[in-house]
């Protein structure tokens, strides 16, 4: 990386859209509000008929969290790759980093967007593309701007499966949300911080059906809470609505410009386009988990 896109001291939040600062706001409250509306659908459960709980995928690390799809990283490394950086607030410090592949046809397909959001040297947000550059398979957030990763986001054939979110800041994700065709079917919390699941939420058609409670520590489900009827708990594992002016997360493909600084807006070029002449800038140095 050249001088002039070393990292400077930590500035207070910068943009040149409002909207674009408002949804940075709205990332650093999606945590707490995510943790508030759950705790509200927990509390809500009464007693009732047992539902066998349905088979969870392959248990990882020694402990009892699924496994995530597997994700090629190297897609945002440097290596072999055209890095295309960008100043979108003209401040002389790059703060977009795309990353550009040839696909062997003398075509160059984009692998990876990188995106300084408050342009203090640091990524805040990662999106790994698929083979044709369209599509993304992963997103990382960091939702306060420390430099880790506090929200990931995985994608299928396109579509949302899973989040992980550290609501806690402590560099590990504790709550998990699992999707089926772009619908919520079951989240998973680790309302101790100790690494381990022990409360599952199964969700029907929408709506909260029943809970499971690891009461023994045993990394299963001993004890049962049941919905009660009439009451609409599809908010329980849902990203709340941003306030007005502020867009979501993006759901799979690159983000959109409500979502991205002005020059990171556009799509990638076609299989057959270049993409534009610039002179290859070092990506950022992320610190490590």
């Amino acid at each position: 990386m050249s001088d002039s896109y070393r990292r400077p001291a930590y500035p207070p939040l910068r943009s040149s859209s409002g909207a674009w600062a408002a949804v940075s706001l709205f990332r650093l409250r999606l945590p707490w509000a995510l943790a508030l509306t759950a705790a509200a659908a927990a509390g809500a459960g009464c007693g009732g008929t047992n539902k066998p709980a349905p088979q969870t995928a392959a248990i990882s690390g020694g402990n009892n969290v699924s496994a995530p799809p597997p994700v090629d990283r190297s897609r945002c490394k440097s290596d072999g790759k055209q890095v295309i950086a960008a100043d979108t607030n003209l401040d002389k410090k790059a703060d977009v980093w795309k990353y550009y592949v040839s696909n062997g046809n003398g075509a160059q397909v984009m692998t990876c967007k990188q995106v300084d959001l408050n342009h203090d040297g640091k990524v805040d947000i990662t999106y790994y593309y698929d083979d044709t550059g369209s599509a993304s398979v992963l997103e990382e957030f960091d939702l306060d701007f420390d430099g880790r990763n506090d929200l990931t986001v995985y994608y299928g054939n396109g579509k949302k499966v899973r989040e992980e979110l550290d609501t806690n800041y402590d560099n590990r994700p504790d709550l998990w949300k699992f999707y089926e065709d772009e619908k919520l079917v079951r989240v998973e919390r680790d309302s101790d911080f100790n690494g381990r699941v022990d409360q599952w939420e199964y969700y029907e058609n929408g709506k909260l059906d029943r809970i499971g409670y690891d009461t023994s520590g045993s990394g299963r489900v001993d004890k049962w809470d049941r919905a009660p009827e009439g009451v609409d708990d599809t908010l329980a594992g849902t990203t709340p609505t941003p306030s007005a002016g502020a867009a979501p997360p993006s759901q799979g493909g690159p983000p959109s410009a409500a979502a991205t600084p002005p020059a990171a807006a556009a799509a990638p070029p076609p299989a057959s386009v270049q993409p534009p002449a610039a002179t290859a800038a070092a990506p950022p140095q992320v610190r490590p988990k």
